[in-house]
């Protein structure tokens, strides 16, 4: 008689299965489109991930190139320190609009006065002419007009300053500033 505890017992052994060739293809391809759908749905999200960046550089350059001009005189004819106010009384007139620009032999980093910055377009400087590091890629424009009117007063009383700063992406971003003859 044989000995039943040697032999091996067929009904336990469990059949084993494997996927076929047909079911592996069949999940590529399933998998593919399922790929497919979601890189086109969080591509709009990727391409515009890098705008919060540049508009933050845009905001942080315009903020820097405002409080230079501002910080300025108001005006060519306005004394240092602003003791004397151009057009008030016995002062000399305030620069006529169509004048206003850098002033003869005046370079960037000698402007004593808001309207010298009108006209200005140039890749991102400091106050000494020292290109800003980090924005090599934008481009700063820089107007001025009388602007009294907007804000009340006699045309003559305020200047508005109105800067645009181009981004590496071609995006454009409007600051304005406005400087009184106060």
């Amino acid at each position: 008689m044989p000995d039943c505890a040697n032999q091996p017992n067929h009904n336990h052994l469990k059949q084993q299965r494997a996927f076929t060739l047909v079911e592996l293809v069949v999940a590529i391809a399933v998998f593919a489109i399922a790929m497919t759908s979601l890189i086109i749905a969080f591509n709009p999200a990727t391409t515009g991930s890098a705008n919060p960046i540049l508009q933050t550089r845009a905001a942080e350059l315009g903020q820097a190139y405002l409080e230079e001009i501002i910080g300025k005189r108001f005006d060519e004819n306005n004394s240092v320190g602003s003791q004397t106010r151009c057009g008030d009384g016995t002062a000399p007139a305030c620069t006529a609009q169509g004048s206003f620009g850098p002033d003869a032999g005046e370079s960037r980093s000698r402007f004593d006065d808001v309207d010298d910055y009108d006209g200005l377009t140039e890749v991102p400087t400091n106050a000494l002419g020292t290109t800003r590091t980090n924005y090599n890629s934008y481009q700063v424009s820089v107007t001025v007009t009388y602007a009294g009117g907007d804000l009340g007063l006699n045309a003559s009383d305020a200047k508005r300053i109105d800067l645009l700063i181009t981004g590496p992406n071609g995006g454009l971003y409007n600051f304005t500033a406005y400087r009184t003859n106060f």
